[in-house]
């Protein structure tokens, strides 16, 4: 008897500790390469502390993908979904938030740019960041939304060199926003 029980149960226990990990396989973000030399990192919802949901996220390291570059999509409600839509549209208003000495001790010394990506089918931007004294080399970042009633899908990429982030932020976009 036992051993039928067990027969019985085991199945169901591997199905249910299958299910269960789900949140440990690690979604691609759509319009990247499936395989090497990008990854696609596993998310749990615990990563997001109930302000965004994580959907995907990947990476491309040096020296097989030179530049580096992360992607990844996120998904915001609510409050944060219509402030991040807002600064969309317009990047310059993050760029004066970033720049402000307000709430801080030190002043910024970063130099700051921001761009309306004017050509894609969603609000978005690109963004430069880099020290004032050029001691190391700038970071660069695109972000692109889709509302969807109270949600905004949002796309983020960062990376080396401008022109691929901005390209492959706008690739992302196509296929995980839809064109």
């Amino acid at each position: 008897m036992p051993f039928r029980l067990l027969r019985f149960s085991l199945p169901i226990l591997a199905l249910a500790l299958s299910v269960a990990n789900c949140g440990y396989i690690p979604r691609q973000v759509a319009g990247l390469p499936s395989d090497r030399p990008w990854d696609a990192l596993p998310l749990r919802k615990w990563l997001a502390e109930d302000r965004a949901e994580p959907v995907a996220l990947a990476f491309c390291a040096p020296p097989e993908c030179g530049p580096g570059l992360m992607v990844g999509v996120v998904r915001l409600t609510g409050k944060d979904a219509d402030i991040t839509d807002a600064l969309l549209k317009d990047p310059e208003r993050l760029a004066r938030a970033l720049r402000s000495p307000a709430g801080r001790d030190k002043p910024i010394k970063t130099r700051i740019s921001v761009e309306r990506l004017r050509d894609a089918p969603y609000p978005g931007f690109t963004i430069d960041l880099a020290p004032a004294d050029g001691g190391k080399k700038p970071a660069y970042g695109a972000a692109l939304g889709k509302r969807s009633g109270q949600d905004l899908e949002l796309v983020l990429v960062i990376g080396e060199v401008p022109e691929i982030v901005r390209e492959t932020a706008k690739e992302v976009a196509a296929r995980e926003l839809g064109s």
